[in-house]
């Protein structure tokens, strides 16, 4: 039963350690946002959206749709603007790409 609980303990420590160390979501932020335009560009899909907050935190920007989601983000984002709804993304707009990847995008009620 001791055995157990320590390797439990090291488990979750190395397991936070593994998150706090992950740079690559350290900016993340989410943002409720209207899609403005989405579609294939070339060989990529990119969506571009515009944040919703009384201080947008950004207006008519590009995003990156990861390819192995691109199909799903494009639907819900067609999904979005059909019916006038609106989006919540996960995305760190502080990367300084041209189009900075989309972590998160679902469609909001």
């Amino acid at each position: 039963m001791i055995a157990r609980r320590i390797a439990l303990t090291v488990l979750l420590i190395l397991a936070a350690g593994w998150f706090a160390a992950d740079e690559s979501s350290a900016a993340q932020q989410w943002y409720t946002c209207r899609v403005l335009q989405a579609g294939p560009g070339g060989a990529v899909t990119l969506v571009k959206l515009t944040d919703t907050a009384s201080t947008s935190a950004f207006t008519g920007k590009w995003f990156l749709a990861p390819a192995d989601r691109a199909k799903e983000i494009l639907a819900v984002a067609l999904t979005a603007m059909s019916n006038g709804m609106t989006v919540r993304v996960s995305i760190d707009i502080s990367v300084p790409d041209e189009y900075p990847p989309i972590y998160a995008f679902y469609l909001k009620p």
